[in-house]
């Protein structure tokens, strides 16, 4: 399964920052006449010069440039602690019928009354940020209080193409498994993740509703509980592009079409050309939850108590969240029997106009200091489980 990376030219960097560069500046000095013309871009000038960058770096980024450049999840968490003096806590869990292990990072304390399996975004291809670190190490210290504790467990999953679809979904199982057989309450757990990381949320779901067929995943067995929440900012519903705000939102946000069409094959099937742009390629009820019908998700309310799903008005996956939304509330409200039993009322989509993908998390590395209504939205979800689990 694991490939080894080469490491990337010289004149291939070179122009993969050229890229960059041009990107930005042409967005930098034509933003007062687009501003003038009302034509497409973000709310802000720093905004539309920081997203056209991202845009143009992901669109031809290699994987060899990202892993030459970038840190694991692994090594940028132990850097992040150096930085900021604390002691790294890690855990490692073997998978199942398996000689290999996947390791989760501890923000906060492992026995806290309530904690957060995080899965980051990246397109399964892209290794945790320090945004994640920043934006969940704050939400642990604003939440804790002297009754309450809260904490992060980030995994630190494999990476397409080195390894594929199944393999984060049965890293994601074996962990939340190990938390709840070592102890912890299913109800003082949440999922949650960003982009594929919602992904990977909505995944893990599945497989506890329908076990997956591959049959190495680790089966999660709740007893008489269920999950405390799911929290899912800007999930991955679909590998296709065919809603409106794929081409309504391109100059608003920070992802293009062809990045997440490249990132989904990676991540679906070994390939010789892993760089190449696929095309529109095909998941399964796993991992495209938009076409599953509502009745997959039959049975959730008594998995899950409470529901958070956040995306912005300004990115490329708005309609297909808005569309996902229907299909999986239909499934939730007629959870209990097939004369409905289940309102909903613990299931909220929020849509935040002018925010862009993931921008709650990106909002921390944008406007350090500064706490928006998106973010406060997210923070008070977390809250209120953490106060509901006393």
């Amino acid at each position: 399964m694991d490939r080894e990376i080469p490491i990337p030219s010289t004149l291939s960097l070179a122009a993969f920052f050229a890229r960059i560069a041009t990107a930005a500046t042409y967005r930098a000095l034509s933003y007062p006449v687009r501003r003038l013309l009302n034509t497409q871009r973000a709310p802000t000038f720093n905004k539309d010069v920081f997203f056209a960058a991202i845009r143009a770096g992901c669109d031809v980024v290699q994987i060899a440039h990202s892993r030459y450049l970038m840190p694991s999840t692994t090594d940028l968490y132990h850097q992040f602690c150096a930085a900021n003096k604390t002691a790294p806590c890690s855990l490692e869990v073997s998978l199942p019928d398996s000689e290999d292990a996947v390791t989760a990072h501890w923000i906060g304390e492992p026995d806290a009354d309530v904690v957060v399996l995080y899965f980051h975004g990246g397109g399964y291809t892209q290794a945790g940020t320090e945004g994640y670190l920043r934006f969940w190490t704050q939400t642990v210290k604003d939440l804790n209080t002297s009754s309450r504790r809260l904490a992060v467990l980030q995994l630190a999953y494999s990476l397409a193409p080195e390894a594929w679809y199944p393999r984060q979904l049965r890293e994601a199982a074996a962990v939340l498994a190990h938390l709840i057989k070592s102890g912890r309450s299913p109800s003082s757990i949440i999922l949650a993740g960003d982009s594929a990381g919602g992904n990977l949320v909505l995944s893990l779901l599945s497989h506890i509703l329908h076990p997956h067929p591959s049959g190495d995943v680790a089966r999660i067995e709740l007893g008489q509980g269920k999950i405390g929440g799911a929290l899912m900012i800007s999930p991955w519903v679909t590998f296709g592009q065919a809603h409106e705000s794929f081409t309504s939102n391109q100059g608003k946000d920070m992802i293009s079409p062809r990045q997440l069409r490249r990132y989904a094959g990676m991540f679906l099937a070994p390939s010789a050309t892993p760089e190449s742009d696929p095309g529109r390629v095909h998941g399964d009820a796993y991992t495209e939850p938009l076409h599953n019908d509502a009745s997959w998700w039959k049975g959730l309310p008594r998995v899950v108590s409470d529901v958070l799903v956040w995306s912005g008005g300004n990115e490329l996956f708005a309609d297909a969240v808005a569309d996902f939304e229907w299909v999986f509330r239909e499934g939730w409200c007629h959870g209990e029997d097939e004369d409905g039993g289940n309102e909903g009322e613990n299931v909220v989509f929020v849509q935040s106009p002018g925010r862009a993908h993931i921008e709650p998390i990106m909002s921390v590395m944008l406007e350090p200091g500064v706490k928006g209504d998106h973010q406060i939205i997210i923070e008070e979800w977390i809250k209120a489980r953490l106060e509901r689990s006393g």
